[in-house]
């Protein structure tokens, strides 16, 4: 077996600046185990020139595409085009090939892809990449044949975790612990400890990429292999990004307390009681992430098949009032058949928590079909026309203030362009009990106004200069103390 190099590109927008590209970590380290090398290239969108230039340094005998949908898939097209042109062998792997991969087959320049875990494929496809006629023996490969046409192998089973623990010497790591938690914390180290979820959420694409399977490192392995870094760099909190860390609670609380750090985590509210909450704040939670998804109990049950109900969340954020615990949860406006009243119930319902708890935050996006889900099929019954083309699944930024959704029949134009600005700056006022602004952002969330918003934009421009801007700037420092001040003026009257 020849040792073979492979680049590995991972693209990223500003506002996720300095999460790690954990995909590519588990990867490298697989094919670094198993004698090929790899170079992580984790670029922003805008960089092509850079990624081009890394890449041609490298002289890789493969270029690999880590790619999400509607996550800069016009970009990876042009970047597999470039390579293509230039002799490469392209291979795309993560969420969006591995739900179409016959789809994305059909793009001339993309020659391999990864269906599911890509760890044991991407070595084994690298084992026999000079030999086509082996292609077919690869589980979890999808390939051109010789007249060109897709093949699709049969799923490779899902890898042991712990075998492929992350090698973090494979990135600089230092480019990566920054702060996090309002900026309380210097060194975040950012990571996951395991895959997948057993829910029926459907909208998930896990349903489809993990089968609701999940699987995670050994506590004894990953404490093990993650102590000399947070020893070595400093790490003064750790940010999980699993996509429910708490599904075996105890196994949890072993990590967080072996480990000894200040953490960020995701679990579901039922999961919440008077001892979760205690055991949060014993081992010095910062911040629990929860999917609120609706305020319709429609939506929760019958749409999303959720699990829960609205009277779950109020009840989490309720025991979590006095913990000191910042909570926050997620929204997907525009599933498909929700009406404009339930948006409308969703954007009140974020209001009255608020008033419940005002240590809350939100993360606020619209509906992003993923390819295979309930909702997804859900939505082309409603008129969604799927793109016939890998590179328009682009269009599909559920964070952008003009995003456009077939499967809706209402008007829906002004609240993608406000609603998140409208709960973000909401949630902001509540915290920082600003009451001129709590009063009319209530009012117009309530009322639906998105008329002559001027209190946005004053707000804003207050937030980022609240939030952040940096100690060190006397101007802001003393802009900011002036704001403070007003406020607490406001609130003797």
């Amino acid at each position: 077996m020849s040792n073979k190099k492979v680049a590995l590109i991972s693209l990223y927008s500003d506002d996720v600046k300095g999460i790690p590209p954990l995909a590519l970590l588990y990867l490298a380290t697989a094919l670094k185990k198993n004698g090929h090398q790899a170079k992580i290239i984790h670029k922003n969108a805008s960089e092509s020139g850079a990624v081009i230039k890394e890449v041609k340094d490298c002289q890789p005998d493969l270029v690999g595409m880590s790619v999400f949908t509607g996550y800069h898939n016009k970009k990876y097209v042009e970047l597999s085009r470039f390579f293509k042109n230039k002799g490469y062998k392209i291979i795309w792997g993560n969420a969006h090939p591995s739900l179409l991969p016959e789809q994305v087959l059909q793009e001339p320049s993309v020659d391999f892809v990864a269906i599911g875990e890509g760890e044991e494929t991407l070595v084994d496809l690298l084992n026999k990449i000079d030999d086509e006629e082996k292609y077919s023996t690869i589980p979890g490969l999808g390939f051109k044949n010789k007249e060109g046409q897709a093949v699709i192998n049969a799923r490779r089973d899902f890898i042991g975790l712990d075998d492929y623990l992350i090698d973090w010497s494979l990135i600089d790591l230092e480019k990566y612990l920054l702060p996090y938690f309002s900026n309380k914390y210097k060194r975040t180290l950012i990571l996951t400890t395991s895959r997948g979820c057993p829910y029926n959420c459907q909208f998930c694409y896990n349903l489809v990429f993990n089968k609701r399977k999940w699987r995670c490192h050994s506590v004894e392995k990953l404490v093990a292999s993650l102590k000399p870094v947070i020893e070595e760099f400093k790490v003064d909190a750790i940010r999980f990004l699993d996509d429910n860390f708490f599904i075996d609670k105890d196994r949890a609380f072993k990590i967080v307390r072996e480990l000894n750090l200040p953490y960020y985590a995701s679990a579901r509210v039922e999961y919440v009681d008077e001892e979760f909450v205690k055991n949060l704040k014993a081992t010095n939670c910062q911040e629990i992430a929860f999917g609120f998804e609706s305020g319709s109990d429609r939506i929760l049950k019958e749409v999303i098949q959720k699990g829960m109900t609205t009277q779950n969340i109020v009840k989490a954020i309720t025991l979590l009032k006095d913990s000191k615990i910042m909570t926050s949860g997620a929204i997907i406006f525009g599933v498909p058949s929700e009406t404009k009243e339930e948006y409308h119930q969703t954007m009140k319902f974020i209001a009255n928590l608020l008033e419940i708890n005002n240590n809350l935050a939100f993360t606020c996006g619209w509906f992003l079909p993923f390819a295979g889900t309930g909702l997804y099929e859900k939505a082309k019954r409603c008129g969604f026309r799927p793109p016939v083309k890998t590179e328009d699944w682009d269009k599909f930024n559920r964070w952008s203030s003009s995003y456009t959704m077939e499967w809706l029949d209402w008007d829906y134009q002004k609240a993608v362009k406000y609603s998140r600005r409208f709960i973000h700056l909401l949630a902001l006022a509540y915290k920082r009990n600003i009451p001129i602004f709590k009063t009319t952002l209530k009012k117009r969330v309530e009322n639906l106004n998105f008329s002559f918003p001027l209190d946005i934009y004053i707000l804003s421009r207050l937030r980022n200069i609240y939030l952040f801007s940096g100690d060190k700037n006397f101007v802001y420092r003393l802009i900011r103390r002036i704001i403070m001040n007003i406020i607490k003026i406001k609130q003797r009257v």
